[in-house]
C-alpha cells in the first residue's frame, strides 16, 4: 500500500475545499485534496459570490474568470409572476454598491466557481487534487492521523499520514462522522427537488437581467416553483418543495417534470431538455464543534444552511479563510498550536448567524405566497418590498466580526449587525475597511493584508513605523508595516492620526492602540505574544 506524508489532508473538492486548497498554495503549504467525484460538480448548486468571497477571488487571481462566468451586474433580482411568459407580478431592486468593497458581488454558479479554482491549482507545486478517491477511514495518531484512501477507479488503497485532517465533504460529511462531532438544530425542514434543464430562452426579454422568477401558477395542481438563472440564456434550475419534515417523498417522473415546467415557463411546447436531477433537504444545523484535536470541518460539513440567501459557499470560502492562516503559522513555528482552537470560537458564530439569516429568508419566502396569489396589489406590494432583505445583506457580508478569538479587545461596544447596512470600523475583530489607493482604482487597502500581520498606522503614525522595524528584526514573527495618508483617513477609523491597527492576514484587525505609547516596539511585541503564543 502506497504510503505518503503531507502537512494537511482535505476530504472534499467542492468549492470550499478548494478554496482552502488555494490558501494552503498561497502560504506554500503541501496539501493533497480527495474528491469522491470524477470532476468537479456537473450542477449549479450555489448561485452566488457575495463581496467578500469575490474580495478573496481578487486576491487570488481569480475574480476576472469567476466574474466573466456569472450574470450581469445588477442581476440580483427576483421576479415574481404567474409563468415566465405571463402576467408579472412585480419584482423586487437590485441592491446599491455605495462602494465599500473593490469587488461587488456575483451572480455565478457554484460548477463555473469551481472549475476556475481548480484550474487556478493545475500547476500548482505545493497541492495536489485527487478526483474519483474517497476516504475509507482515519485514525489519529500523537503527531496526526492516518488517512486510509481508496481510488474508485483502481480500488487501489493508500495511506497518508497528515498533521491535520480538514473535512470539507458537504453536508453528509464522512469526516464529521468519522470524529464522533454532533450537529445541533433540525436537519430536515422540508425536501425539495432540482430540475436542472437546457432550453435556449433569450427571447424572454424580463429574463436577460434577473437572479430568479417566483412562479405562482394560477393552472390547478401545478406547485409554486422558483425557477434559478444559472448563465442567463440556455440553462436553468427549477426548484420545488415536495414536503415537509420528515417526510420520504419522491420526485415526480420525468414526463411530469417536463410538463410543469412547460407550465411555468408558459409555452406549451417548449423543447425542455433535462441535464439532471436531485432531491435534497433543508436543514438548519450547526456542528457542536469545528475542531476535535487534529480534526477541522469546514464549509457544509461544520453547517448546513437553506440555500436562501446565499451564504453556504460564501460561510464555507470564509471558513477556508480563516482557518488557514493559522494553520500556516503554526506549520512554520510562527504561533502555537493555541492559535487553531479560535477557528472554532470564531467561526461557530457566524455560522449560527448566517443560518438564522438563511432560515428568515425561508421564512419570507413562504409568507408571501398568499399574497403573490392574491389580487391585492397593495398587499403583494408590501411583500416584494419585504423581499429585497432576502438578497441586500452586505451588512453580514461585510460586517461579520470576531468577538472571541485571535484578537484583543479593547473594551469598546460592539453595535448591532444590520444585515441591509455595513458600517466600516477598525475595531478589533472586524474587516479593515476597503480604500482605494490610486486614482485608477487598482489597488485596495485590502492588498495589504495576505500572508502576515501587518501593522497599519494613522498619517503621524511614524513612531509605529519605527517599531515595526524594531520588533521584526528581534522577532522571529515578520510583520509588515502600512501607513496611511490624511486622503484615506474618516471617521470609520478610531486608531487615530497617530494611532496603529494590528490586521491578520485574513484581513480582521487583531488589535487596536489609538495613541503613541511610551514603548511602541513593546506594546506591538506583547499583543503579538499574545495573539500568537
Amino acid at each position: 500500500m502506497k504510503s505518503e506524508r503531507i502537512p494537511v489532508f482535505i476530504v472534499g473538492g467542492g468549492p470550499v475545499g478548494l478554496a482552502m486548497a488555494l490558501l494552503l498554495h498561497r502560504f506554500e503549504v503541501p496539501a493533497v485534496v480527495i474528491e469522491r467525484s470524477a470532476t468537479t460538480t456537473d450542477h449549479p448548486k450555489s448561485r452566488g459570490c457575495l463581496s467578500r468571497t469575490m474580495e478573496l477571488f481578487r486576491q487570488w487571481g481569480v475574480e476576472d474568470a469567476v466574474r466573466r462566468r456569472g450574470l450581469p451586474p445588477q442581476s440580483d433580482v427576483w421576479v415574481c409572476a404567474r409563468s415566465l411568459v405571463g402576467e408579472e407580478i412585480g419584482r423586487t431592486q437590485p441592491e446599491p454598491d455605495v462602494g465599500h468593497t473593490p469587488s461587488w458581488k456575483s451572480l455565478v454558479a457554484q460548477d463555473a466557481v469551481e472549475e476556475e479554482l481548480l484550474g487556478a491549482l493545475r500547476n500548482s507545486a505545493y497541492v495536489r487534487v485527487l478526483f474519483s478517491t474517497e476516504m475509507v477511514g482515519f485514525d489519529e495518531g500523537p503527531d496526526g492521523v492516518t488517512v486510509i484512501t481508496r481510488s474508485l477507479e483502481s480500488g487501489a488503497q493508500s495511506t497518508w499520514r497528515a498533521r491535520y485532517l480538514i473535512g470539507a465533504d458537504g453536508a453528509a460529511s464522512d469526516v464529521r462522522h468519522a470524529a464522533g462531532i454532533a450537529m445541533d438544530g433540525p436537519p430536515s425542514i422540508a425536501v425539495m427537488s432540482n430540475d436542472y434543464w437546457r432550453c435556449d430562452l433569450s427571447h424572454i426579454s424580463r429574463l436577460a437581467d434577473v437572479a430568479g422568477c417566483r412562479i405562482f401558477s394560477d393552472v390547478p395542481g401545478v406547485p409554486t416553483s422558483t425557477i434559478l438563472n444559472t448563465d442567463g440564456r440556455d440553462r436553468w434550475l427549477t426548484v420545488t418543495q415536495l414536503g415537509e419534515g420528515g417526510e420520504r417523498p419522491e420526485a415526480p417522473p420525468l414526463d411530469d417534470a417536463i410538463a410543469m415546467i412547460r407550465t411555468q415557463v408558459g409555452i406549451a411546447d417548449l423543447p425542455v431538455a433535462m441535464i439532471n436531477r436531485s432531491v435534497w433537504r433543508v436543514s438548519r444545523q450547526v456542528a457542536r464543534q469545528f475542531r476535535k484535536g487534529p480534526v477541522f470541518l469546514i464549509g457544509d460539513a461544520a453547517h448546513r444552511f437553506s440555500p436562501t440567501g446565499g451564504f453556504g459557499l460564501n460561510t464555507g470560502v470564509q471558513d477556508a479563510h480563516n482557518l488557514a492562516w493559522k494553520l500556516a503559522f503554526v506549520l512554520a513555528d510562527l504561533a502555537s498550536d493555541d492559535l487553531l482552537d479560535t477557528y472554532d470560537r470564531e467561526r461557530r458564530p457566524i455560522a449560527n448567524a448566517n443560518a438564522d439569516f438563511s432560515i428568515g429568508n425561508r421564512t419570507r419566502i413562504e409568507s408571501m405566497e398568499r399574497a403573490m396569489r392574491s389580487d391585492n396589489k397593495d398587499w403583494q406590494r408590501f411583500w416584494l418590498h419585504d423581499f429585497d432583505n432576502h438578497i441586500h445583506s452586505i451588512g453580514l457580508s461585510l460586517g461579520f466580526r470576531y468577538d472571541d478569538g485571535a484578537i484583543i479587545a479593547d473594551g469598546t461596544a460592539a453595535l448591532p449587525v444590520h444585515p441591509r447596512h455595513y458600517e466600516p470600523t477598525d475595531r478589533p475583530g472586524s474587516r479593515f475597511p476597503h480604500y482605494w489607493l490610486d486614482g485608477p482604482r487598482t489597488q485596495s487597502t485590502l492588498d495589504w493584508f495576505d500572508k502576515d500581520m501587518t501593522l497599519v498606522t494613522g498619517p503621524l503614525g511614524g513612531h509605529w513605523m519605527e517599531a515595526v522595524r524594531d520588533v521584526s528584526a528581534r522577532a522571529k514573527r515578520p510583520v509588515k508595516a502600512r501607513q496611511l495618508d490624511g486622503h484615506h483617513f474618516d471617521d470609520a477609523l478610531q486608531m487615530g492620526l497617530k494611532g496603529a491597527v494590528l490586521v491578520r492576514p485574513d484581513g480582521h484587525v487583531a488589535w487596536r492602540m489609538p495613541y503613541v505609547p511610551p514603548d511602541p516596539a513593546a506594546a506591538l511585541a506583547g499583543a503579538l505574544s499574545i495573539l500568537l503564543h
